[in-house]
């Protein structure tokens, strides 16, 4: 991985440690996502998929995960 992007990644999942603990595992979920999103960026160089569409399924899927784990999914 190229230093810039190596750079990006760990402001980041720096930026995902310190962020609001808005219920447990969200800070996890989000360094995943981070993750997950490197990923995609990455096959996308080769398979050239729509990684817009990708991103904004793994965006949902950590708002999900914050919506089912704190009081606004328990209604």
């Amino acid at each position: 991985m190229p230093y810039k992007d190596e750079k990006v990644v760990g402001i980041l999942l720096e930026q995902a440690a310190i962020a609001e603990e808005r219920c447990d595992g969200y800070r996890e979920e989000l360094a995943e996502a981070v993750g997950d999103i490197m990923t995609e960026e990455r096959q996308n160089k080769f398979a050239r998929t729509n990684i817009a569409v990708r991103v904004a399924d793994i965006v949902g899927r950590v708002g999900t995960y914050l919506y089912t784990h704190t009081s606004a999914g328990k209604s």
